[in-house]
């Protein structure tokens, strides 16, 4: 792979090796899940387990024999290879550990490359329910194998939003969410990374996050805009690789930026 761009070849190459790495890292967790495990606490007071780490273990070492020029970033490990790569490789080895603890199947592994802090390709891979949808820049999104693309839904009171934890909404974000739960349809939980798969493959509308790591959120830009959806941060900016998250189908992304703006 050249080191300063890709042709679409190479890219499409990266991008199948990603949803590889991730789909076996996705089958080393399921070794792990609902069976008794050690929980761990990090000094940010998040769950971290074995499983965390083997899978990230896993990915960093497929990256780094496939491509030792490149830098890789993980959520477990931090930073690795060639730091002065204009490639970087970030990996979240189970987005929603909370989730993974518990026994609830909506966990995901995620793998990403940046050029030059821009996302090139995502993969989000949920292992115990055997999804995978992939996308990179100019090529597409995929659901199993096949086109996928965001919901055509325009309606906020039919459309379907997710969050990862309502908690989180009503500390950092408090009018926002209750304008967002009062204009919605219906509002689930349990998201994580899974809520964007949900997005990309038109099963919701739209999936927002108001605080993200550079883990969580690396993947999710191409895949939701190769999907035909938007990605910004909460207050709109194009910020792929930043600290909260608005994906959505483009009409009711629209309709979520009008609401921020008035709970301001």
């Amino acid at each position: 792979m050249n080191t300063e761009q890709l042709n679409a070849e190479e890219l499409q190459d990266a991008r199948s090796f990603a949803e590889q790495i991730a789909q076996e890292a996705g089958e080393l967790t399921l070794g792990y899940f609902r069976k008794p495990i050690e929980v761990e606490r990090k000094l940010d007071n998040s769950p971290v387990t074995i499983a965390d780490r083997e899978s990230e273990s896993l990915l960093r070492e497929r990256i780094l024999h496939r491509y030792p020029e490149h830098a890789v970033i993980g959520e477990e490990f931090g930073e690795g290879g060639d730091h002065g790569s204009s490639f970087t490789w970030v990996l979240d080895p189970i987005d929603g550990t909370k989730s993974f603890v518990k026994g609830i199947p909506l966990y995901c592994v995620l793998v990403a490359l940046l050029h030059e802090q821009q996302p090139l390709l995502g993969v989000i891979h949920n292992p115990a329910l055997g999804e995978t949808v992939s996308a990179a820049h100019n090529a597409g999104c995929s659901y199993q194998g096949r086109p996928t693309s965001v919901s055509s839904e325009t309606d906020l009171s039919d459309a379907w939003l997710m969050v990862t934890d309502p908690a989180d909404m009503a500390r950092l974000q408090p009018e926002f969410g209750r304008r967002l739960y009062s204009a919605f349809g219906h509002v689930r939980t349990w998201a994580d990374a899974y809520g964007y798969l949900l997005v990309a493959t038109g099963r919701a509308e739209a999936m927002i996050d108001p605080i993200m790591n550079l883990w969580d959120i690396a993947a999710l830009k191409p895949i939701i805009e190769e999907a035909g959806g938007r990605f910004t941060d909460i207050d709109g900016n194009d910020d792929p690789t930043g600290s909260s998250a608005i994906a959505a189908a483009p009409a009711i992304h629209d309709a979520v930026l009008a609401l921020r703006r008035r709970a301001r």
